[in-house]
């Protein structure tokens, strides 16, 4: 057993040598931890400004991710509206994963923070992407895009927070889509509730002798004076009637009147 504990722990070191391979001090960087937790290693570092800065990977964090990593984090800490408090690096196979979680943001009056409560999330592979939402009114709003420049990213925050839903129909088509998915299940449930309706206001008023003994119109002789109504709309009464003597269905002439004037409020 105390042999298979120094092995582990030798595999730790081993690991954690790997992270600091890279001369982090010389790049400007203090380590402030260091370590493994489940199947993922840490580091953790304070820049130059005095923020802190998380790097997670798996394996061994070779020299071109740490570079990377130092030129964007320079890039970051260069930005002129927005001061970071600490940026998450996670490397996920091909792709480098950053949060970063402002202290300041600020641009034309404008604070961002308030409407950013998970910060901003960017994407680098082949070139650095952003894509994060903010939120105003209980509006959720998406920017996704090449990052470019800050004053860019800054404008395009500011033109999503001035009009939110001006900024939802110019560039987000799954806000369309959503609105007419709703509008559809709200059609939906109106023709439900309609239909509902029509077949009380049927099975109401088609009482038997002395005004009682309801029975509901069947749906079959419904359908079909729509369907000939729909066909031809000056059918009337008796054109309907020839037509289910034709066809053979049975029908009594109030359900036929019945279903004329609820439908289609015709009382001859």
């Amino acid at each position: 057993m105390k042999m298979k504990g120094f092995y582990i722990f030798i595999f730790f070191l081993m690991l954690v040598s790997n992270a600091m391979a890279y001369d982090w001090a010389g790049a400007g960087f203090e380590e402030t931890d260091s370590g493994l937790k489940g199947d993922e290693n840490y580091l953790v570092l304070k820049d130059d400004n005095s923020t802190s800065i998380k790097i997670r990977f798996q394996g061994e964090l070779t020299d071109t991710w740490a570079e990377k990593i130092v030129e964007l984090n320079k890039k970051f800490s260069e930005w002129k509206y927005m001061k970071p408090d600490n940026i998450d690096y996670f490397i996920n196979g091909e792709t480098l994963e950053i949060l970063v979680i402002p202290s300041v943001f600020k641009f034309s009056d404008n604070d961002f923070i308030p409407y950013m409560p998970g910060g901003m999330t960017f994407f680098y592979d082949y070139a650095l992407r952003y894509n994060f939402r903010i939120t105003k009114n209980d509006i959720f709003l998406r920017l996704n895009d090449k990052f470019i420049e800050e004053e860019l990213l800054c404008k395009r925050m500011k033109e999503a927070l001035d009009d939110p839903i001006a900024y939802l129909k110019k560039r987000e088509p799954e806000y369309f889509l959503q609105k007419l998915n709703e509008l559809e299940s709200s059609m939906a449930v109106l023709q439900d509730s309609q239909d509902k309706l029509i077949k009380s206001v049927l099975y109401f008023q088609n009482s038997g002798f002395l005004g009682f003994g309801n029975t509901p119109v069947k749906a079959s002789v419904v359908k079909r004076i729509v369907e000939l109504k729909s066909a031809d709309p000056s059918f009337d009464k008796v054109k309907i009637k020839e037509t289910f003597e034709k066809e053979k269905i049975e029908a009594t002439d109030k359900e036929i009147e019945l279903v004329l004037n609820v439908l289609y409020n015709e009382f001859k």
